[in-house]
């Protein structure tokens, strides 16, 4: 499946006679698509005639990354269409360089995704942050998700240390230490999930921005 992802981009999948053993197995799919690309570089439809896989995929809170069809001609011919919910990933060492490589992995996928100019700007302030702040006080390399639907962008960056960050008061001047203050400012929520090797730190922001003004946010990004 990867790799008619890779070579062609498009791929019809009839799991109607597939016998799921385990619940977690349901995520092969979504995780193929992603490491493919996702949409629209690699696009995935599944023919599922009885309803039982994507009964899975939504106990499971997987299903909206993925189409279902009850016939092939279906899968076929919608095959492009975009899923309710796109992903895509990147792993950013532990070093300096990585704050730049979030931020072109972002403006690719924003160019690859239609992402308003607005919203890529704000988007990129965020990632920028969080992984600077995995960097600094993670010291370890970090996983970027991004995650796309109709109503909004989600942003995560998930790092190998299980220490809290700690918010400090917001300094528009100061070079460093503006991560969560900035944050919470710019993005509709964000919050922190916890792990047994580490964490992940995420925002979501809307489709339309909604900052305190243009100024505010370039004035940041410059800060």
């Amino acid at each position: 499946m990867l790799k008619s992802l890779l070579d062609v981009g498009r791929v019809v999948v009839d799991v109607s006679r597939l016998q799921l053993a385990n619940l977690e197995c349901v995520w092969l799919l979504p995780s193929v698509l992603t490491t493919a690309g996702g949409w629209p570089a690699a696009r995935m439809s599944i023919v599922d005639a009885n309803g039982v896989y994507e009964a899975a995929a939504r106990r499971v809170h997987c299903a909206d990354l993925l189409h279902f069809y009850p016939a092939t001609e279906a899968g076929v011919r919608h095959v492009d269409d975009r899923p309710a919910r796109i992903k895509r990933d990147i792993v950013v060492p532990a070093d300096p360089s990585a704050s730049a490589a979030a931020r072109r992995f972002l403006q690719q996928t924003a160019a690859d995704w239609d992402l308003s100019p607005d919203l890529t700007e704000v988007a990129q302030l965020v990632v920028s942050e969080l992984v600077s702040n995995a960097v600094e006080h993670a010291g370890t390399p970090s996983t970027v998700v991004l995650e796309l639907t109709d109503t909004g962008l989600r942003i995560s960056v998930r790092d190998g240390s299980t220490v809290q960050p700690v918010a400090r008061p917001l300094d528009m001047v100061s070079f460093r230490g503006r991560g969560l203050p900035l944050i919470d400012r710019v993005s509709e929520r964000w919050g922190i999930a916890d792990h047994p090797d580490g964490k992940t730190v995420w925002a979501a922001l809307a489709v339309e921005p909604d900052v305190a003004s243009d100024t505010d946010v370039s004035d940041a990004a410059e800060g």
